[in-house]
């Protein structure tokens, strides 16, 4: 997946799309909660600034489009071969005009709230965006995804599947690829054995394929697993 913001240059960003699709990559993201730059008061106090070079997938410094609208998520539609998911829901209006505008996948994410403090968090927002869309897409939450326990408590809140930011990159940036792959590894063990301590009927099935033993369920779990369900 490719995360794609609108670029005030559309023939650039027709390119940046054609590139990626040639390039096999499966997915389209917009980011829509992100018109310009929130304040960023570490970066302000440090000072940083990136060096001026040609990036091939941004152009300038100004690549944020305050112009955005719906009508560009339909121009995109027109020419892009793959799956176009908006990342930055919150709100369950923008759900529905979202599901209205023919999206293929909703992203309930509040930009890591970097960009506009105080924000509710994704937890939160999603299963208000999960309600209004009534099944019509899947819906992804993203942020706050750090242990297994997140997964089972984002799925018992309606989400059709996670994302996981910060935690990969920080492995990433100790051991590359394998750094990437232990942290799925570890989120899926962890995810796991919250389904088996949580009593979910699923975990039966998962629990033989990784090779742990059911396990026998308290009571009270098994209310709370009942409520996952319901």
């Amino acid at each position: 997946m490719i995360p794609t913001l609108r670029q005030p240059d559309r023939s650039f960003t027709r390119d940046l799309v054609q590139r990626a699709e040639d390039a096999n990559c499966r997915a389209l993201c917009v980011t829509v909660d992100s018109p310009v730059f929130g304040p960023r008061n570490r970066e302000e106090r440090a000072k940083a600034e990136l060096p001026e070079r040609e990036l091939p997938n941004l152009k300038g410094k100004d690549y944020l489009d305050p112009t955005l609208t719906w009508k560009d998520i339909d121009w995109l539609r027109s020419f892009a071969r793959r799956p176009v998911l908006l990342k930055g829901i919150l709100n369950p209006d923008d759900a529905e005009t979202a599901v209205k505008a023919a999206v293929n996948r909703i992203i309930v994410s509040n930009h890591g709230a970097r960009n506009l403090d105080t924000v509710p968090a994704t937890i939160d927002a999603l299963p208000l965006v999960v309600e209004r869309v009534a099944g019509r897409v899947p819906v992804i939450v993203d942020g706050g995804i750090r242990r297994g326990t997140d997964v089972l408590k984002a799925f018992a809140r309606g989400a059709a599947a996670v994302q996981i930011g910060r935690p990969y990159l920080w492995r990433r940036g100790l051991a590359a690829s394998d750094g990437v792959s232990r942290v799925v590894a570890i989120l899926l063990r962890e995810f796991e054995l919250a389904m088996i301590l949580a009593g979910h009927p699923f975990a039966r099935s998962t629990a033989r394929r990784s090779g742990h033993a059911p396990v026998r369920v308290p009571c009270y779990v098994g209310s709370y697993a009942r409520k996952l369900q319901s």
